[in-house]
């Protein structure tokens, strides 16, 4: 290989590592606010109250945590 071709696939390959890297932070994101909002509607169904008021304050932890998880791994180091 010369060093040009090496500097090539070393390019292609920091884009697929880029790439896949924020895939996985998205899928994680979204995990963490459906695990909130489904804990919020389970426990909203065993209270049985009127207004979903757990499912709602259970989503936006979820939202919170989320964008926390988010700045955590995007940041500097």
């Amino acid at each position: 290989m010369t060093p040009d071709e090496k500097e090539t696939v070393k390019k292609v390959r920091s884009g697929y590592n880029s790439y896949l890297r924020f895939t996985g932070l998205g899928f994680t994101m979204i995990g963490i606010i459906l695990v909130f909002c489904f804990a919020g509607y389970w426990l909203d169904g065993l209270i049985a109250w009127k207004y979903p008021v757990l499912t709602i304050a259970l989503s936006m932890l979820g939202i919170a945590g989320s964008m926390v998880y988010l700045f955590k791994e995007t940041g500097r180091k």
